[in-house]
């Protein structure tokens, strides 16, 4: 068919044309919803300054919208390739809501809403945000998705100066293909956010940010790329999560439980003389952060973000707010502030050296020494250091070849007015804790004003505290043994007690332990000729804890059984015995300097008796006053045990003999109702004998932890008889000596005769 120069109106269709011809300056203008072949299929639909709606049912085909139209896809609506471009009079608009695009989307001065949608290319890039050139004058576009998924070949999306790419819990995927080796996203001056859990992953680079991309004789664009990741994944396949080159400016922020995933070790590759800013919060990496010789990049850690890996070539680095930076090699940083962040150098068994330029802030670094070696961690500080810092260096249980160690330099400064402590005070080095000493702009680690670690103090407290333990649960058969004395008939009792003990050893450390226990026992008595007589059995578990310096503790368990007797002659003489057999469970939980915590823990036994001989005089009808002289002996069998630090600790036994001389003076109260009601006072010298015998080894060095030396003891009391059968007490006592104090001892019973 010819159309010659005239005006007509028609509508083509089924015609079987194959062409149209035009001549002699006819024009042909076609205002129609899709040109067709001959075989029905759709080739294309055009959208201008109207709305077009589709849905399930409508034909699979391609697209354009212009001059301010809107192309919706909705409820299940299918296309072909999209093509959305405005112009100076305003944008044009495509809205996606559980649709699909085949083909790819591309945008130019077009806005792009997308819910729930699907856009795939097989054969090229899925997604283009581009910018239109209106004259001088750049036409931004921008595109939103929400739970969508967009897929290409060579790359997922782009997004060409000024444009936006916003992605709301979706994704982008790009494989290789099509001349590129796969990159999810590309960016040139533009801005992208990703939030609730979007990622995109390339098979190459996640994300790739390049610079300006305007064509021959266009004028440049002037602007930085802008790049948010909340709770969100980049991830390159085989390269960089994110790779920048061409000059490009670029600030990144990485934030909220966001991650950067790499195929070669690279979080982020910066080069050609580009600059970035890099933020990292509330998010861990683990990667290297690197930039070539001709780029600037800064970094910045804060809110609690971790990264694990190398930074080469930094401009500066800023660790604030509780982040911190792990080195897995040794580290040159032109420029390194904290501000309450941290630095780790090394790991077990690797050291690093950390070289800068200049140093600021308040913050901490993390150290890790050998002084078997003479090796460890070094901050080596080439310019001015200022600001205070706070060095905390593994506290371990493992000894150094000396506690006389040779001082092991960690800090070496040019100047300046920092000032570097260690964690805690001190550093535990096996046996002892060390000091850390400034000589010049240099800081050591120095043998001279050491003291004892918190591990030894435990493994001391431990093996020391079984004769407190095994006294603190006799005191309770010495009320009862008074009891029966008077009044001749057996039964049974039961008694709770609680006590606190101050200790400090000739090793130089102390503790406190406070117990708390029950006993029970049931005594019969035995027909002699002089006197009465009372035999019995005994069983009972008490508990220690032990409070040591710097929250180091310790506990004690302890189950036993026993007997005793007591011999009450015509006279007034009376002969009390016992034996008494225990079964500790012992642990520590350490406490080191630096809060650290170490554990260990280990089982003994312990064996004693005690004899008390003395005499029952009646000063008046209701007064009376028992003399007495006492002897008690206590083995508690020694063994060898390791803390989860690696200090070890062992003896053979611990020994206490005790003599004790003193007094009792009470009265006889009846009661109105027949009961009777007995108050006392108590009073003695006490003696420890053993001075030898009670060493301990902590890992080579050894220690006297005896308790020798003589102590004052006071006591008070009541018994009360309420009945025939049944009897209540309560005591109370107190001790002071050179090595031990006992502020306040009470036990309660009752006992059920027959």
């Amino acid at each position: 068919m010819l159309y010659q120069k005239r005006m007509s109106t028609g509508l083509i269709h089924k015609t079987g044309l194959k062409v149209i011809g035009l001549s002699c300056g006819a024009t042909l203008s076609l205002q129609v919803q899709a040109v067709q072949i001959d075989n029905g299929n759709a080739i294309t639909g055009t959208v201008s300054n109207r709305i077009e709606t589709l849905n399930a049912s409508s034909p699979v085909e391609s697209w354009s919208v212009m001059d301010r139209g809107l192309l919706q896809i909705f409820d299940g609506a299918v296309t072909q390739s999209v093509s959305v471009r405005g112009n100076a009079r305003g944008v044009s608009d495509v809205q996606i809501n559980n649709g699909t695009v085949n083909g790819g989307l591309e945008l130019t001065h077009g806005r792009a809403t997308i819910v729930n949608g699907t856009i795939n290319n097989p054969t090229g890039r899925a997604l283009q945000v581009s910018t239109l050139m209106n004259g001088g004058s750049p036409l931004s576009s921008s595109a939103s998705l929400q739970d969508s998924s967009v897929s290409g070949m060579g790359i997922g999306a782009i997004v060409s100066p000024l444009g936006q790419l916003s992605l709301n819990h979706s994704s982008v995927t790009a494989v290789a293909g099509a001349g590129n080796d796969g990159e999810a996203i590309r960016l040139a001056g533009s801005a992208l956010q990703m939030t609730n859990g979007s990622y995109a992953r390339g098979e190459s680079v996640g994300l790739h940010i390049i610079g300006d991309t305007s064509g021959p004789g266009s004028p440049p664009i002037d602007s930085s790329t802008e790049v948010v990741l909340d709770h969100s994944t980049l991830e390159g396949l085989s390269g960089p999560a994110i790779r920048i080159v061409d000059g490009s400016r670029a600030d990144i922020v990485v934030q909220n439980g966001s991650n950067l995933l790499s195929g070669n070790g690279t979080l982020l590759d910066v080069r050609e003389n580009s600059t970035v800013g890099f933020t990292v919060g509330n998010s861990v990496l683990t990667g290297d952060l690197i930039a070539d010789g001709s780029s600037t990049l800064d970094v910045t850690l804060q809110n609690n973000a971790q990264l694990t890996g190398n930074l080469v070539n930094t401009h500066s680095v800023a660790i604030n707010s509780s982040a911190n930076w792990t080195m897995v090699a040794d580290a040159e940083l032109n420029s390194l502030s904290l501000g309450g962040g941290s630095v780790t150098l090394g790991s077990a068994g690797q050291f690093h050296t950390l070289s800068l330029g200049e140093l600021s802030g308040t913050g901490l670094f993390n150290m890790q020494v050998n002084l078997l070696g003479g090796t460890g961690d070094l901050l080596n500080v080439e310019g001015e250091a200022n600001g205070r810092f706070l060095l905390d260096v593994e506290n371990t249980g493992q000894e150094p070849d000396s506690p006389e160690i040779t001082p092991l330099q960690v800090v070496h400064t040019e100047g300046g007015d920092a000032l570097f402590e260690v964690v805690g005070g001190s550093i535990d080095l096996g046996v002892y804790s060390y000091q850390l000493e400034r000589q010049g702009d240099d800081w050591f680690i120095v043998g001279s004003g050491k003291t004892i670690s918190p591990s030894t103090q435990a493994a001391l407290g431990l093996f020391s505290v079984g004769p407190t333990v095994w006294y603190g649960e006799l005191a309770t058969l010495r009320s009862r043994l008074g009891e029966i004395r008077t009044s001749g008939a057996g039964g049974g009792w039961i008694r709770g007690y609680g006590s606190q003990y101050n200790v400090t050893a000739d090793a130089g450390f102390g503790y406190k332990q406070r117990q708390r226990g029950l006993s029970l026992g049931f005594d019969v008595p035995v027909p002699v000729r002089d006197g009465q007589l009372l035999v019995g059995v005994l069983a009972g578990h008490s508990e220690s804890d032990l409070s040591l310096s710097r929250g180091t503790a310790g506990k004690v368990g302890s189950g036993y059984i026993g007997a005793y007797g007591t011999w009450l002659r015509d006279d007034g003489y009376y002969l009390d015995g016992l034996v008494k057999v225990n079964r500790f469970r012992n642990q520590a939980d350490v406490a080191m300097t630096n809060g650290v915590k170490a554990k260990g823990s280990y089982d003994n036994i312990a064996y004693g008796g005690s004899l008390e001989f003395g005499k029952h005089i009646v000063l008046s009808q209701d007064v009376f006053i028992e003399p007495y002289a006492q002897w008690s002996t206590v083995v508690v069998k020694g063994d060898r045990y390791t803390l989860d630090n690696g200090l070890s600790a062992q003896n053979d036994h611990t020994l206490s003999m005790l003599g004790k001389a003193g007094a009792t003076l009470g009265r006889n109260l009846e009661l109105a109702d027949g009961g009777l009601l007995q108050p006392y006072l108590r009073a003695a010298v006490v003696h420890e004998f053993s001075r030898s015998g009670n060493t301990v080894k902590v890992n080579d060095a050894a220690f006297d932890n005896s308790l020798f030396g003589t102590r004052a003891e006071l006591g008070a009391g009541v018994s009360a008889a309420l009945s025939k059968n049944l009897q209540l007490h309560a005591h109370f006592d107190y001790m002071k000596g050179e090595h031990i104090e006992q502020p306040w001892g009470v036990n309660v019973g009752l006992r059920y005769g027959f």
